[in-house]
């Protein structure tokens, strides 16, 4: 997993690519707390450069619903497509997550 952060007023984006797999655990987390530390109120992880994500990276992101549940902000998924949109429909993460087609 690669990624890019960029914070502006009142928004955390990061921008994942490739695959999110257990092996991307711990930089997972480390975005995770990055995005806690912001105090954002919108904070969006756009995925539509990840081409695979398994089961582990489908718990990973809900570790980031999770963490963010514990605060007034929102977090969007943005850009699923291919598999990542097949796992996402698979696991009912449009009734978990507030997801942003491209």
């Amino acid at each position: 997993m690669e990624y890019q952060i960029e914070v502006q007023e009142n928004l955390f984006e990061v921008k994942l690519s490739e695959k999110i797999t257990f092996s991307d655990l711990d930089g997972f987390r480390e975005i995770v707390r990055r995005m806690m530390d912001s105090h954002s109120e919108r904070n969006i992880i756009d995925l539509s450069d990840v081409h695979f994500i398994d089961s582990a990276g489908l718990g990973m992101l809900l570790l980031a619903r999770d963490e963010i549940s514990h605060t007034p902000a929102n977090l969007t998924l943005k850009s699923p497509n291919g598999q990542v949109q097949r796992m996402f429909s698979v696991a009912c993460f449009d009734k978990m997550f507030n997801i942003e087609k491209a």
